[in-house]
């Protein structure tokens, strides 16, 4: 998941800047004059009363829908700068600042009713360890489990969809609350059964994976997501790429993707 640095903004009045940036980008209210975006973008807001240096400031914003949060700004106080960077129109903030949209997540996400995770690469490393007895131990991102918690909240379902025949799967699953079905050969026909089994279409389906027999099953759902370590074939077929790679918060970061998309 990308860290930004925070950007500094100096505004009028700290408390009518946050409200903007709350309804016409999304950002949120962290601690005092911190606000968080819904990329993990942040800005430090710095009350002055003089100099008003803002116009100078060109804020790069990551967000669900353009044309939307452009729709945002304009109609909470913000405006449409004159002028163009590169063939991107920019907008302007309370305080002259100039904001930059760039567009970034899953259009239409918010058709998604089914989340379906490969397991060894989305949610490890792809790394086991084995101990001279022959047991396997894997490595978990602990963010990931808020992620699911995150999508739970979003009334989609959930589940794990694995090769690998280790109870490790079952283990994990159960400890973040998920249905896992592992062991499978041919992950494209148990998709096909779970858009049956849950009455939805393979359009309402989003899947993340990461190597080549993951290729057949992304190929059939609607949507595709695939971390920044996948297979090539994989990426080649994703929707969307997280920064994350597999085992450092990819679905902690795919959260952020889909609640930013709602």
């Amino acid at each position: 998941m990308a860290v930004y640095p925070p950007v500094t903004l100096l505004v009028r009045d700290i408390d009518k800047s946050a409200e903007f940036y709350e309804k016409a980008l999304g950002f949120g209210l962290a601690w005092d004059a911190l606000l968080i975006g819904p990329y993990g973008q942040s800005l430090r807001l710095v009350e002055v009363r003089d100099t008003m240096p803002g116009g100078c400031v060109v804020v790069t914003l990551e967000v669900s829908d353009v044309a939307r949060t452009a729709d945002g700004i304009m109609n909470n106080g913000g405006g449409r700068a004159e002028k163009l960077l590169g063939d991107d129109p920019l907008y302007l903030g309370l305080d002259g600042e100039m904001i930059a949209l760039v567009e970034r997540g899953l259009p239409g996400a918010d058709r998604i009713k089914l989340v379906v995770y490969d397991f060894d690469g989305v949610m490890t490393d792809n790394t086991v360890t084995v101990s001279q007895d022959g047991q396997e131990s894997i490595t978990a991102n602990r963010s990931d489990g808020l992620g699911i918690g995150m999508i739970r909240k979003l009334g989609m379902k959930q589940l794990i969809l694995s090769t690998d025949i280790n109870p490790v799967v079952k283990v994990r699953a159960a400890k973040v609350g998920l249905e896992a079905i592992h062991g499978v050969g041919d992950k494209a026909s148990v998709l096909l059964e779970l858009a049956d089994k849950h009455a939805i279409s393979l359009a309402e389906i989003l899947y993340v994976g990461n190597d080549s027999n993951d290729a057949d099953a992304m190929a059939l759902a609607g949507f595709k997501v695939a971390p920044a370590d996948a297979h090539p074939s994989i990426l080649s077929l994703a929707d969307y790429i997280t920064d994350a790679p597999g085992g450092h918060g990819v679905i902690r970061e795919l959260a952020d993707v889909l609640v930013a998309g709602r």
